[in-house]
């Protein structure tokens, strides 16, 4: 591209570029170069006043900065009422983007699924969320922009996840909360009863210290990609993964130190298993819940344990992340001891 410079002097040109910067007159749009051991510093296409004090106006071929939008958003042709549907959240597993749109936008995902690739070099491919369904709680996605082959490779904690996110449920809003229960983690048998890809096992056999961790998953695919995981981080000492419920599959595996709990809709329902196969310990329970109905919940993790010959105390609770204008994802740090009054 062509347009206007001043060109000055190399001793020169960082004080006089500063000068234009100040006076509204350089063209950040376009770059800086050199030229014959002179440096032309590209002007706005306004009323250039006198700047013959300063060097001499030259128009010269010119190379364009190319600057990545600020947001996808600004990349969008649609009906300015729309703008505000727009979501401004959304999920990056490895390369894929994973995002949900309001109704009235659907017309438009093509253009909005291009912005996005435009916008964050990162990705390779957009994708819808139509809601988790099925046995599995998979989500069920269309791709809307680029590559359709959703297999990828997630980054989390200096670990690596190989997953299709079609095929097996991944959160990456989780990473802080998988590298604080690895931390808490120092020796003793870890049980992860709904294991997914292996991000809490794989989590805790390298930022924890146990002496074994065991995964199960009542998902085939997660299974196959736990156990490539594991492999892949080279965790084969102490992680093994196992296909099956986990109601059924960890009795007679136990008696375990640590247990993670990540089913949120239904975690609650597997607390009578745990406390048959831990003596005394700790669980990470997960649960969705109403945030007027937090003190129910803990009366009835607190109330669970009757008939088991277990003494429970909750050490902490934390809001993990929203998950609706009323509900939150909770996490319920519980303290499991023996009951004395049963020995």
């Amino acid at each position: 591209m062509r347009c206007r410079c001043l060109k000055v002097g190399t001793s020169e040109a960082e004080r006089i570029r500063r000068k234009l910067l100040g006076m509204d007159l350089l063209d950040l749009d376009v770059r800086v170069r050199s030229k014959g051991g002179s440096i032309l510093l590209p002007l706005n296409d306004i009323e250039i006043p006198y700047l013959s004090d300063m060097g001499e106006v030259v128009t010269e071929e010119m190379e364009p900065v190319n600057r990545p939008p600020r947001s996808y958003k600004d990349l969008l042709d649609i009906p300015s009422d729309l703008h505000k549907l727009l979501p401004s959240s959304h999920d990056i597993i490895g390369d894929v983007c994973i995002l949900k749109l309001h109704r009235e936008l659907e017309p438009y995902i093509g253009e909005i699924g291009n912005a996005l690739l435009e916008a964050k070099r990162n990705i390779r491919v957009v994708a819808l969320d139509k809601g988790v369904e099925g046995e599995f709680r998979i989500r069920n996605i269309e791709v809307i922009a680029g590559d359709p082959n959703l297999e990828t490779t997630h980054v989390e904690n200096n670990l690596r996840f190989k997953l299709d996110p079609s095929l097996v449920y991944f959160s990456p809003r989780l990473a802080t909360e998988r590298a604080r229960v690895a931390g808490m983690v120092s020796g003793g048998r870890v049980l992860d009863m709904f294991a997914g890809v292996g991000p809490f096992s794989l989590n805790c056999s390298r930022h924890g210290k146990p002496d074994e961790v065991i995964g199960i998953d009542l998902n085939p695919d997660c299974i196959e990609y736990f156990q490539n995981n594991i492999k892949l981080n080279s965790a084969s000492d102490n992680v093994s993964a196992y296909l099956g419920d986990a109601n059924e599959a960890s009795i007679g595996m136990g008696p375990f130190d640590l247990i993670i709990m990540n089913l949120p809709h239904g975690s609650m329902e597997f607390l009578p298993t745990a406390y048959q196969i831990m003596d005394e310990g700790r669980i990470h329970l997960y649960s969705i819940v109403e945030m007027t109905d937090v003190r129910s919940m803990i009366a009835s993790i607190l109330s669970s344990s009757d008939g088991y010959e277990k003494k429970l105390d909750i050490s902490g609770m934390r809001e993990v992340h929203n998950y609706s204008a009323t509900r939150s994802m909770m996490v319920f740090d519980i303290i499991v001891k023996r009951d004395p009054l049963s020995i």
